[in-house]
């Protein structure tokens, strides 16, 4: 067998042996960039899961405070430390004028309209403060959920990114094991051929 024949055979298996390599190289790389999406995915769907009850809850205290701007106090009057606090003063009231003979007098009455709006507008701004409190962890969590989202697709792109170097860069080398072989073939058939003076 001739040198000739030794090399090509050598560079024959050498650039398949590279071929293989690349191709192994570009299917671990590809597998590497799915798994860490995979994870990245799950992570950001985890957390978004732990983060949605604070989410719920300023969504639930938005529209309360907009129900309250349309004129709407329902949510208010129904609210527990309200009807307590009512309830509580109304006993007292009645309990005091029963005690001077006057439980359904004129003057209990007023003395019952009177309370009911002083404790109204009292803790109305009570009621508003406790919703925005909720409306603003709400649109806290909101805005944290957007950074994690934007943090999520920055990653994703960035594996995406690898996986297309990693395949183009195994492109590269199969490119160069190819012509490589191809040059040593030329190189010998022209070595044959006598075109580097003589022949094998």
């Amino acid at each position: 067998m001739s040198m000739v024949a030794v090399a090509v055979g050598g560079a024959v298996v050498g650039a398949a042996t590279d071929i293989y390599a690349a191709n192994k190289s570009a299917s671990a790389a590809k597998a590497a960039g799915r798994n860490a999406t995979a994870e990245q995915a799950r992570q950001f769907n985890q957390t978004r899961e732990d983060m949605m009850p604070w989410l719920e809850s300023g969504e639930w205290a938005l529209d309360r405070q907009q129900q309250v701007l349309n004129g709407d106090y329902s949510g208010f009057l129904a609210s527990p430390d309200y009807q307590a606090a009512l309830q509580l003063g109304t006993e007292q009231l009645d309990a005091g004028a029963t005690a001077g003979g006057n439980l359904w007098g004129g003057g209990a009455d007023a003395d019952r309209i009177q309370f009911g709006q002083q404790l109204a507008s009292q803790n109305l701004g009570n009621y508003w403060n406790r919703l925005a409190g909720l409306s603003q962890t709400g649109q806290t969590t909101a805005n944290q959920l957007g950074a994690y989202g934007q943090n999520y697709a920055q990653q994703y792109g960035q594996n995406q990114w690898g996986v297309a170097n990693a395949r183009s860069s195994a492109y590269g080398q199969q490119a160069d094991a190819v012509n490589n072989l191809a040059n040593l073939g030329i190189s010998a058939y022209g070595y044959k051929n006598g075109w580097f003076g003589g022949k094998a």
